[in-house]
C-alpha cells in the first residue's frame, strides 16, 4: 500500500481519531532501545495497539529530523505501523516533527524552542496530508516536553478557531520525585538533570491540560507537592500484551534459543540442555546508570549454587556505559553462569527470553512503574525487584521478593533462596502471573482508561 493510499485509509475510516504525543528519544512501529529511548516509548506502542483493536485510529508525532544514534536511519516523514506490526489497515502513524537540528538531542537538553519549531512543522504537514484537527477525539502527551508540545498545539488550534479537544498529559516520572532521588548524587549529575526548569515546566503541564494519566501511586502521591493541582487525575499504568509475553514451552522459544547459542558459542542440542536443566534468571532493561546491572552481575558471580544457574542479561553496545559493564564483567570473580547480549534485541527475542526464565531480577533504582516487570509477571516468572519499582510494591507485594539493602551480598541472599527452594519459586511465579493476567492487560487497562475520561466528561 502506497503512502498517498495510507493516507487516504487513514482519512476515509469513521474510528474516531486520537493524538498521542511522545517528543524525545525514537520513536517507531519498532522501537530500538537507545540510552534515551525506552519505557516510555514502548508504553506508547503498547497503548496503541491496544487503542487499535479497541475500534481508534492513533497518531502519534515524535522529534524528528536527525539520524537515528544506532541505526544513522533519519527519523523523517510519515510511518505507518500495519505493515510492521501485521493489524489489519492503516490505523496507526507516526508523524516526525523537525525543529531545524539535524541531531539527537536527549530529553534533558530539550528546549521550549525546539518544541515551538515543532509545532510550526506540524501546522505545516496538517493540511498536506488532510489532517482534519477537528476531528482529533483527544490528546494524550508524555513527558514534560510532550506535555508542553501539546500545549503549544492546543493554543494555536485556539488562534485559528479550530475546535480544541481535551488534552491529558502523562508524566511518566516526575522532576520532583527524580530530584529527591538523586539528592545523594555527585553534584555535576544533579545538575545535568535540570530539574528547577523540567519542574517549571511540569506546573505548566499540570495547570494547562485537563487532567494529568498516573502511572503509579507514587505519581499520584507526588502530583501534590506541586503548586498546581491536576483538574482530574486518571489511572493508566504500563500493562502488558499478553498475546505477546505469556508462558511458552522451551521448544516454543527457537529465537531465544538461538540468541543463547550465538551468544554461547555451543550447539542448539547443547543451549537447549542448559536451559532446561538450570534455573534461568533474567534481567532486561535499558542500560543505564539507574538499573545497576553492575550490581546484579557481581551479586550473580557470588551465589553459591552457580552450576545450578543461569543468568540472562542485555547491554547496549552503543551505550557509554558499554566499557564499564564489560570492564566488570571482565573482573568477575566467576562468569561461566552470565549470559552477557552485547547487541540489539527484537521484540520477538525479547518475549522467547522472558518465556525461557524462571526468574526476573531488577535492582533498578528508579521505575515509573516496572514494565519489565510485569511482562516477567506474564511471562511466568517469579520476581526479585529493588524497592524502587512501584508495581512490585503497590501490586504484588508479597507475591515477590523485595531486596530492601542496595548491596550485591542481598540479592545474592535472594538469589540462592530461589535457586535452592523451586516450591517458593514456582508459588511466586503463579502468584505474579495470575494477579498480572487478570487485572493488568493493555486492552483491559486502556478501557478502564477510556471510561474514566468519559465518567470526567471530557470526551463522548
Amino acid at each position: 500500500m502506497a503512502l498517498k493510499e495510507e493516507h487516504q485509509v487513514f482519512n476515509h475510516s469513521p474510528r474516531k481519531h486520537i493524538l498521542l504525543i511522545t517528543n524525545h528519544g525514537c520513536h517507531a512501529p519498532a522501537v530500538r532501545v537507545t540510552v534515551d529511548t525506552g519505557g516510555q516509548n514502548i508504553y506508547i506502542n503498547h497503548l496503541s495497539r491496544a487503542l487499535i483493536r479497541s475500534g481508534y485510529k492513533i497518531t502519534i508525532i515524535n522529534r524528528g529530523g536527525f539520524p537515528h544514534p544506532v541505526t544513522g536511519e533519519k527519523q523523517a516523514g510519515i510511518t505507518y505501523y500495519h505493515q510492521v506490526w501485521g493489524e489489519t489497515g492503516a490505523y496507526c502513524r507516526i508523524i516526525y516533527l523537525e525543529d531545524g537540528i539535524d541531531q539527537f538531542i536527549p530529553k534533558e537538553k530539550l528546549t521550549v524552542n525546539n518544541l515551538e519549531k515543532e509545532k510550526d512543522f506540524f501546522f505545516e504537514v496538517a493540511p498536506e496530508i488532510k489532517f482534519n484537527l477537528e476531528d482529533i477525539y483527544f490528546i494524550s502527551s508524555h513527558y514534560w516536553d510532550g506535555g508542553i508540545l501539546g500545549i503549544l498545539l492546543t493554543e494555536e488550534m485556539k488562534r485559528k478557531g479550530i475546535s480544541v479537544p481535551a488534552h491529558v498529559w502523562t508524566p511518566h516520572s516526575l522532576g520532583i520525585l527524580k530530584k529527591e532521588r538523586y539528592r545523594d548524587a555527585p553534584r555535576e549529575t544533579i545538575e545535568s538533570f535540570r530539574f528547577p526548569y523540567r519542574i517549571a515546566q511540569e506546573e505548566k503541564c499540570i495547570a494547562q491540560t485537563d487532567g494529568v494519566v498516573s502511572t503509579s501511586r507514587e505519581i499520584g502521591k507526588t502530583l501534590k507537592k506541586y503548586k498546581s493541582q491536576p483538574k482530574h487525575i486518571f489511572w493508566l499504568p504500563p500493562a502488558v500484551d499478553t498475546e505477546l509475553f505469556y508462558p511458552r514451552e522451551v521448544d516454543q522459544c527457537p529465537l531465544g534459543i538461538e540468541v543463547l547459542k550465538e551468544t554461547l558459542g555451543r550447539t542448539k542440542e547443547e543451549t537447549y540442555q542448559l536451559v532446561q536443566e538450570r534455573v534461568v534468571f533474567l534481567e532486561i532493561s535499558r542500560t543505564a546508570k539507574t538499573k545497576q546491572k553492575e550490581l546484579v552481575l557481581t551479586a550473580f558471580s557470588q551465589i553459591k549454587n552457580r552450576e545450578q544457574a543461569l543468568l540472562i542479561m542485555n547491554i547496549d553496545p552503543n551505550s557509554p556505559l558499554h566499557p564499564e559493564i564489560m570492564k566488570t564483567y571482565e573482573n568477575l570473580p566467576y562468569s561461566d553462569n552470565i549470559v552477557l547480549i552485547d547487541r540489539f534485541l527484537a521484540e520477538e527475542e525479547v518475549v522467547e527470553l522472558f518465556s525461557l526464565a524462571d526468574v526476573f531480577v531488577t535492582a533498578s533504582q528508579m521505575e515509573g512503574w516496572g514494565m519489565a516487570v510485569q511482562e516477567g509477571a506474564a511471562s511466568r516468572c517469579a520476581i526479585i525487584s529493588s524497592p524502587y519499582v512501584p508495581f512490585v510494591t503497590e501490586v504484588l507485594k508479597e507475591k515477590a521478593i523485595v531486596v530492601e539493602n542496595n548491596s550485591p551480598a542481598s540479592y545474592r541472599e535472594k538469589i540462592d533462596l530461589l535457586i535452592e527452594q523451586p516450591q517458593l519459586r514456582e508459588e511466586l511465579a503463579e502468584a505474579a502471573y495470575q494477579m498480572l493476567t487478570t487485572k493488568y492487560s493493555w486492552l483491559n487497562l486502556s478501557q478502564e482508561f477510556i471510561l474514566e475520561m468519559k465518567r470526567a466528561n471530557l470526551i463522548d
